[in-house]
């Protein structure tokens, strides 16, 4: 996600504006702390951030409903697509980012989780009272029904956790394993996907910052993140790959789910999508909750069907549907004014 989504994207825009928008990248919380992150952009400190929705969920109430839906479809190119265009198509959920000072500009999703553990487990019986760091939301109440222990720490202190004994698994993409030295700490991996995630925003721009650009150069910020949104995707999707065989190379084993896991997995996934309306009432007050879970929904369909005619390994051909779809047809001159 930094590499193509921050490091590359800036590099592209920096040159298609011939250097009249230079951003410089920090990463690992070093500028503002992944909790602060949407109110320091909204107080000028950075320009362009990510955010992770599940750690305002007080603030971004509809958005962090609908992002309960991340264990409903396993493909992150599907799930980024359509969730960057549902926050485009609903009023409500643009009147959240302007509330909390920042412009929505759009959104990713990770490769499928899975769960990265110091010892082995394939079955019921391993998880009971395991401590796993888990995002919130979907993948605590997961935790909770398999009997495993749910922790709620930042994705940063997942590593020192495992190495200290204070977690026994930690959820996250395979290519963690690689990129944030995860095997040497977690040599068992469950192979199970359990869903995407996709809360929050992969871009948020400083208000005052977007009102202040010409509309050429905020044309130039569609044109790059829907490049990044097709360039992330189509990486996390090679790179698992790559990451799971060197993986093994490395001692690191993937156990496949005992029956019974996969079963109650399956039935936890069924009767959570079930109760998720009412859940939206009772935990984040929102109103008529359907409502944004069918459109959810809808959109997911129309870019399985829209994807069904990509090819799906070509960025320019996902970053054209992607322009073609949502970003052209963005007013560039009013949004986010």
């Amino acid at each position: 996600m930094t590499r193509y989504a921050y490091n590359e994207f800036a590099r592209r825009v920096d040159e298609a504006t011939n250097g009249e928008i230079q951003f410089r990248v920090y990463t690992g919380g070093v500028l503002l702390p992944p909790r602060a992150s949407m109110e320091g952009l909204a107080d000028g400190i950075a320009q362009v951030g990510y955010h992770a929705g599940t750690y305002t969920p007080d603030k971004l109430p509809k958005h962090n409903m609908i992002s309960e839906l991340s264990l409903v479809h396993p493909d992150n190119l599907v799930v980024a697509i359509a969730s960057t265009e549902l926050n485009f198509v609903v009023p409500e959920l643009e009147d959240e980012w302007r509330s909390n000072g920042v412009v929505y500009g759009g959104g990713y999703a990770t490769a499928p989780y899975q769960l990265l553990c110091n010892a082995e487990v394939a079955d019921l019986s391993h998880l009971q009272g395991k401590r796993i760091r888990m995002p919130g939301g979907v993948w605590d109440r997961w935790a909770a029904e398999m009997g495993a222990v749910p922790v709620n720490v930042p994705s940063t202190e997942i590593y020192t956790g495992l190495d200290r004994g204070t977690l026994d698994c930690g959820v996250n993409p395979v290519e963690g394993l690689k990129s944030l030295s995860f095997w040497d700490v977690a040599p068992h991996v469950l192979d199970l996907p359990l869903g995407v995630y996709f809360s929050g925003f992969h871009w948020g721009y400083d208000a005052n910052f977007w009102r202040g650009l010409s509309l050429e150069h905020r044309r130039i910020l569609h044109e790059n993140m829907a490049w990044a949104i097709a360039k992330t995707a189509v990486e996390f999707k090679s790179e698992t790959e790559a990451v799971v065989q060197e993986a093994q190379a490395r001692g690191v084993t993937f156990h496949p789910p005992a029956a019974e896991l996969e079963e109650a997995h399956l039935r936890f996934v069924e009767v959570d999508r079930a109760g998720l309306a009412d859940l939206g009432r009772s935990k984040y007050n929102v109103d008529d909750p359907e409502k944004y879970i069918e459109i959810y929904l809808e959109l997911i369909e129309k870019w399985e069907r829209i994807l069904d005619d990509v090819d799906v390994s070509s960025v320019d051909d996902i970053r054209r549907v992607i322009m073609s779809e949502i970003y052209d047809k963005i007013d560039a001159e009013n949004y986010g004014l």
